[in-house]
């Protein structure tokens, strides 16, 4: 079957069951049908072109920041901030892209003056800023993992305002930096120093304990262990001797009673008995005192017969003798007158009624025996207090190993807090070194590298690549417009789709007979179209020229 009349008008078929799709058949349908597609890329591509033009410009500065390491080798101050840079750049940009910061920025630059005027609200403002600013990190500067460098960037439609916020953010991240460190350096030297003082006071406490516990136990400390066997050994030594002292002493007296019993009792201790004859024959008696210096001295030979001259016995008996007859020279040793006359035949005449005779022993011995008692007291008080002396040295011996047990745990806990004191001085030195360094600013820091500039270019929109993307939408648009029928109902432009639709013979193709009007109406579209395109990619190149200096 044949087709006549305008190349537009195609003759479609709906029985497509057995249609193929060949590329050639494709091909055929968007000559057919050129005007429209090239209508859809024309129309598609002009309106994105006015839609780029009517775009704002955007201007981007940004400035890199270098991160200066510590100026002082850390083997000679080692800084007290050692947290990671990333992590503080972290906190530093949740820091400074806080609301109250963002809105003294917007507010001392007025930023976003057409935002504010149309009643935005404070909020979607400040969102909108720090959407507008950019931290990004630097990984060019090789493999190392930390942190060398990061750029800030911030986009607004003034390029020198552009400009001076970037720097201003940029000064905040710096100056931010070294407050933070100096803060976490007089914070770490503050909180060694707490610790220091407290320390300083737990040792202090310790020490009283230890000299408050050697004053309670004066002589049971381990260190005087030798000193206290050597009095032990002293006190009973001289106990010893108190015993042998005091047996001798037994010995004495044991042998002066028995030499008391063998002499004759004709003498009193202290007086002895002198007979007198009388004018009638009779004997007259009286009682002469002995002298305390004769006993003594009898006392003294005896001594001098078993000790030397230099036994202390005998050099405390000479005193006494020396002192004894001292006394006795001053007082005299007068006997009393014999009674008168009168008084003797009184004392006759009256018989008084007889008495037994008194027994009386050598005062000589007596007097020995006095002394000796009072020696032998003397002896035994001593040794009472020698015994204490030696129960005393021996229980400070036996608390010893008690003592020592409890010196060496508040020892040991001195001695802990004494070494903690010292590491904690260290440190605190060695923290206050860090924390002048860094108020010297000669620690880590941000140091800008470049600067932010005013942008000679707009940043976005990227009006080439919206172009293009216009462009190659319009065509694909206009493609699949002019194609689309095809999947549904089946053109018929050649001989071959009659066959292949109806399965009829083609005798014979009529052309298409076109007239004057005809060839001049397609001549103008032609002309229009290439017009148009040429007009297009002239001012599209022209923009591109102006705005980006490509020439």
């Amino acid at each position: 079957m044949g087709t006549s009349g305008e190349a537009g008008h195609a003759v479609t078929t709906t029985d497509n069951s057995t249609a193929e799709f060949p590329v050639q058949h494709f091909l055929q349908v968007l000559m057919h049908r050129k005007w429209l597609v090239l209508a859809v890329w024309v129309l598609v591509s002009t309106t994105t072109a006015v839609i780029a033009l009517k775009l704002p410009d955007v201007y981007m500065s940004e400035t890199l920041i270098l991160v200066d390491p510590q100026k002082v080798p850390d083997a000679y101050v080692k800084s007290t901030v050692t947290g990671d840079v990333r992590n503080r750049l972290g906190t530093l940009s949740q820091q400074i892209l806080s609301a109250t910061r963002l809105q003294k920025i917007i507010e001392s630059l007025n930023l976003y003056a057409e935002e504010r005027k149309s009643g935005m609200a404070r909020e979607d403002v400040i969102n909108k800023m720090r959407a507008d600013i950019s931290v990004k990190v630097v990984s060019d500067f090789g493999s190392s993992q930390d942190l060398q460098a990061f750029r800030i960037s911030y986009s607004g439609s003034e390029p020198r305002l552009v400009a001076q916020v970037t720097n201003q953010i940029a000064n905040l991240f710096i100056d931010e930096n070294l407050k933070a460190r100096e803060q976490q350096a007089q914070g770490t030297t503050e909180f060694l120093t707490n610790r220091l003082q407290e320390t300083r006071k737990a040792i202090v406490d310790q020490e009283a304990k230890l000299r408050d516990f050697r004053l309670q136990h004066i002589g049971e400390m381990p260190e005087q262990q030798n000193a206290d066997l050597q009095l032990l050994s002293q006190a009973q030594a001289q106990l010893q001797f108190e015993a042998d002292a005091i047996g001798r002493g037994e010995q004495q007296r044991s042998y002066l009673q028995s030499m008391m019993a063998q002499s004759s009792p004709v003498v009193d201790l202290d007086e002895t008995t002198q007979k007198t004859p009388t004018d009638g024959g009779e004997t007259a008696t009286r009682t002469v005192a002995v002298k305390p210096s004769v006993a003594a001295r009898a006392r003294l030979a005896e001594l001098l017969a078993r000790y030397g001259e230099q036994h202390p016995d005998v050099k405390r008996l000479k005193s006494q003798i020396e002192e004894a007859e001292a006394h006795e020279a001053k007082e005299g040793n007068k006997l009393p007158p014999p009674p008168p006359a009168e008084a003797k035949e009184a004392a006759s005449k009256e018989k008084p009624a007889p008495r037994p005779p008194a027994r009386h022993f050598n005062p000589v011995l007596q007097a020995q025996l006095k002394a000796l008692d009072a020696e032998m007291s003397k002896h035994k008080e001593e040794q009472q207090r020698l015994a204490k002396l030696v129960a005393t040295y021996r229980a400070k011996l036996d608390a010893i190993p008690v003592r020592e047990q409890q010196i060496a745990e508040l020892e040991r806990d001195y001695q802990m807090s004494k070494g903690y004191y010292g590491q904690l001085l260290d440190k605190q030195l060695a923290a206050q070194t860090a924390t002048e360094m860094e108020i010297s600013q000669k620690g880590e820091k941000f140091q800008t590298l470049d600067s932010a500039q005013p942008a000679e270019r707009p940043s976005k929109p990227n009006r080439v690549l919206i172009d293009a993307v216009g462009s190659l939408v319009g065509l694909l648009l206009g493609l699949a417009m002019a194609t689309g029928k095809e999947f549904a109902i089946m053109s018929i432009i050649s001989p071959k789709d009659v066959l292949a639709a109806g399965g009829l013979a083609v005798l014979g193709v009529i052309p298409i007979i076109r007239t004057q009007h005809d060839q001049r109406t397609r001549r103008t579209r032609i002309l229009v179209v290439a017009a148009s395109v040429v007009i297009a990619a002239v001012a599209v190149g022209a923009f591109v020229v102006y705005r980006y200096r490509i020439i």
